[in-house]
């Protein structure tokens, strides 16, 4: 769904870039072509892709019925299991972390949301939240990486967490 988002212009863009922006292989690319959501367009002998009118209501059909799952998916996670399989985690994580007491943020998501089946941006805002209303015992930290794997406040983006 996210190469159609990409592709959606007039010009269109590159195969190339459609499958580097969206992350998708050749075969993946191909069936959006074969199945009609991108079309080829030639400019000054350059071929390019763009979403077709079929590319865009299933971009929009698709995140309709996202945003119905996700918003089911939340509510099913107390504050107080969230909390309880946070804290777990970060232990678990602990014992494997190079920086201990630090764990990284990306890995403890990546662990949340696949046990509890909630979105990133659900663990993200969690996280942030819980920070806020005790610093003490969430403590965020700043570190290297990419932006995307760390936690986005108003004050930076974190990349490790500590858990009291």
């Amino acid at each position: 769904m996210l190469a159609l988002v990409v592709a959606d212009a007039t010009k269109g863009f590159s195969k190339e870039e459609i499958k580097k922006k969206s992350r998708i292989n050749e075969k993946e690319f191909r069936e959006l072509v074969k199945k009609g959501y991108l079309e080829s367009v030639k400019t000054r002998g350059i071929v390019r892709y763009r979403t077709t009118e079929a590319g865009r209501e299933y971009c929009i059909r698709k995140a309709n019925s996202l945003k119905l799952i996700k918003y089911f998916r939340v509510k099913q996670v107390s504050d107080e299991a969230f909390l309880e399989s946070l804290k777990s985690s970060y232990r678990s994580l602990l014992k494997t972390s190079p920086i201990a007491p630090y764990v990284k943020i990306s890995d403890l998501r990546m662990k949340l949301t696949s046990e509890l089946g909630i979105s990133s941006e659900e663990f993200d805002r969690r996280i942030i939240e819980l920070n806020n209303r005790n610093p003490y015992d969430i403590q965020l930290h700043v570190g290297s990486g990419e932006p995307s794997e760390g936690v986005k406040t108003a004050r930076g983006v974190y990349h490790y967490v500590i858990i009291k």
